[in-house]
């Protein structure tokens, strides 16, 4: 099977997407497939991992008026560049795409920067991957300070108009959990005019010979990710200076937030790691308490969760962040609301219990069977199955 996925960036340190389009190319060519990946913007260390595995990086150029790994220059640049991602709903589809032989299948995962054209492809059919809510809001969140209104505004309803008459072209839409493709529709995502499937993430098991991080001798809990508000790190700090018990607190990641977290460092409140990645990141993970994920915004998936879970940590999180993944009492904690008080109490509640450790720690590893990757890939080939019989009956 030829395949080209479609990632607008791909540019270390990779985020969740980016890591999944790499670990799903990898397989993919791992299972005889021929594979490339068309991004706007990369770096020389992401494309050798990539060439490494087999896998052929093609860079398109992009109208984009900043570098991805920034944050924008401020709100004119920000505004062209939503700006430009409207031109490219309707601009002429990138020709490395627009070329492509007859029976490839495209895979797109994140458009922007790119156009949304690249998801009407005309000769190939085209699978995308909703991984966050591009396609009703510029934010990619949908939250509007700190909550999540059923109404985006007049603005983002004209400008999801034109995104979605791009792409509603794709052959089909394929959402990671219910609760994604329901929060679509309520935004206006309307539920006909493409096939719309949910195909729940797997990720791949962390290799056994990570080397283990150095135990610690009180309960450790971990932050791995962005540091933005968004994603829960000032909420985490807030709750941190209420809990009142002796544990550690380990923050991996970097982004706008990182000065936070290295005040709070440099106090010795907290350990700040830096971003990790590969073997380090599995082992700061294997040597963990829980995982705490406090996100403020409905996650698709939760990468770091799937993470978390295949090496048998509970996780304590958020309700916006939990999703199907974390269960209440099973395999982690979800705390009551968003709020410093809430993730303090259930901080505390895990550090104080071991019996509730050792229950959650069995729990996430039974819940990581639904994770399991090498199925997740089956099912993604399946989809791109009917993708082929859909086109073919359109053409």
């Amino acid at each position: 099977m030829d395949i080209t996925h479609v990632q607008s960036s791909l540019v270390a340190p990779l985020g969740g997407a980016e890591s999944y389009v790499l670990a799903l190319a990898t397989e993919q060519v791992r299972r005889g497939a021929d594979v490339e990946i068309v991004t706007g913007w990369t770096d020389r260390r992401t494309v050798e991992r990539a060439q490494g595995a087999g896998i052929r990086v093609r860079s398109v150029r992009v109208r984009r008026p900043y570098r991805p790994d920034q944050h924008g220059g401020g709100a004119a640049a920000k505004v062209a560049f939503h700006a430009l991602d409207l031109i490219g709903a309707v601009s002429p589809v990138p020709p490395v795409l627009d070329a492509q032989k007859t029976g490839r299948v495209v895979h797109v995962h994140r458009f922007q920067g790119l156009g949304a054209q690249v998801l009407r492809a005309r000769h190939a059919p085209v699978v995308h991957t909703v991984h966050d809510y591009c396609l009703v809001d510029t934010t990619s969140t949908t939250i509007r300070d700190g909550r999540e209104p059923d109404d985006l505004g007049d603005v983002q309803r004209l400008r999801a108009r034109a995104i979605w008459s791009a792409a509603r072209r794709a052959t089909v839409l394929v959402f990671p959990s219910e609760r994604t493709l329901a929060r679509h529709r309520a935004l206006g995502m309307p539920s006909d005019g493409v096939d719309q499937r949910v195909l729940p993430h797997g990720w791949p098991a962390p290799a056994p010979a990570a080397p283990p991080m150095t135990p610690s001798v009180r309960p450790r809990f971990v932050f791995l990710g962005k540091l933005q508000a968004a994603k829960g790190v000032t909420l985490l700090l807030q709750a941190w200076e209420l809990l009142g018990v002796d544990a550690e607190l380990v923050i991996a990641g970097d982004g706008p937030e990182r000065s936070a977290v290295e005040r709070a460092a440099a106090t010795g409140r907290v350990i700040y790691a830096g971003w990790l990645d590969g073997d380090a990141k599995a082992a700061l993970i294997a040597s963990a308490t829980a995982l705490v994920f406090p996100s403020l915004w409905p996650e698709t998936f939760g990468l770091v969760i799937a993470e978390s879970l295949l090496s048998g940590r509970p996780v304590i999180a958020t309700p916006q962040a939990a999703g199907s993944f974390v269960r209440d009492g099973e395999n982690g904690i979800v705390t009551t609301g968003a709020n410093p008080e809430s993730l303090a109490g259930a901080l505390r509640c895990l550090a104080l219990d071991p019996a509730l450790r050792d229950r959650l720690a069995r729990g996430a590893a039974d819940s990581a069977l639904a994770l399991d990757f090498a199925t997740h890939v089956d099912r993604v080939a399946a989809v791109y199955a009917d993708a082929r019989e859909i086109f073919a009956r359109r053409r």
